[in-house]
């Protein structure tokens, strides 16, 4: 290796070394947050890693919503309607953490009469509308189309659409991690090949996803459904999901 290099390098050190001695009083809280890396000469990249996996889970959004003139009408007439469907899912297999409430709400409902700039001028009492949102996890996603038609066949006049997952997600996250690193390093290595020099230990580790990410996939529809007499399945298509991990990784360069 050349003297030219070698002096940077040893001038980099001999500066962190100046830096922790006459820091001041006042300085030595942040100087003791410094983290290896900012104290010696280094290289950090970037690795990346994702992969293609077809969906195995559909989760569902029902809702059942309920409307009468009195407030406490719709509230029972909705609660019944409710159980019941809820009944029908857990008849299905659906095992119970599968199934969430996502909300229930009671609220009024007005006739509105408008002028002609489209101003409110009148607003009128028609009743109260009452309503339960439901997420349900499908673990058989070839049955998700016909269970959904089914559903809305006893009550669940609403459907705010599927979203889709996948249930081995940490497992091909922890493949791709290995990946992500490996990538971090064909990369750091083709740069001090360039140079002439190597890499020495490991100084830092960091994720700058939080660890991995999918990318969304997802039907999303917001409808009121009303059974008909001969019902059919929702056609429902997963599609592929991306899972994707990005892994930064720091060497101290070695002489």
């Amino acid at each position: 290796m050349s003297r030219s290099f070698l002096k940077p390098l040893r001038r980099l050190a001999m500066l962190a070394g100046l830096a922790t001695l006459l820091a001041p009083a006042a300085g030595v809280r942040a100087q003791e947050i410094l983290t290896l890396k900012d104290t010696l000469p280094s290289i950090t990249t970037t690795g990346e890693a994702s992969v293609d996996v077809v969906p195995n889970i559909a989760i569902l959004s029902l809702g059942v919503e309920t409307e009468r003139p009195k407030a406490a009408d719709a509230a029972n007439e909705n609660a019944k309607a409710s159980a019941a469907v809820v009944a029908d899912i857990k008849a299905e297999g659906i095992d119970a953490r599968d199934i969430t409430t996502l909300g229930v709400t009671l609220e009024p409902v007005y006739d509105e009469t408008t002028d002609s700039n489209g101003r409110v001028v009148k607003r009128t009492l028609r009743g109260y509308r009452a309503r339960n949102d439901l997420s349900v996890k499908v673990r058989q996603i070839e049955k998700a189309g016909a269970l959904a038609q089914q559903w809305i066949g006893k009550g669940a006049n609403a459907f705010g659409g599927v979203e889709f997952d996948y249930d081995q997600k940490e497992a091909r996250y922890d493949a791709l991690r290995g990946d992500a690193v490996r990538d971090a390093l064909r990369k750091a290595t083709s740069y001090v090949n360039g140079l002439g020099i190597r890499l020495g230990r490991v100084v830092a580790i960091a994720s700058p996803g939080g660890g991995g990410y999918a990318r969304p996939v997802g039907a999303a529809m917001s409808a009121r459904a009303a059974p008909s007499a001969a019902a059919v399945a929702i056609p429902i298509e997963p599609g592929v999901q991306t899972l994707s991990v990005e892994v930064e990784v720091s060497w101290e360069l070695a002489q």
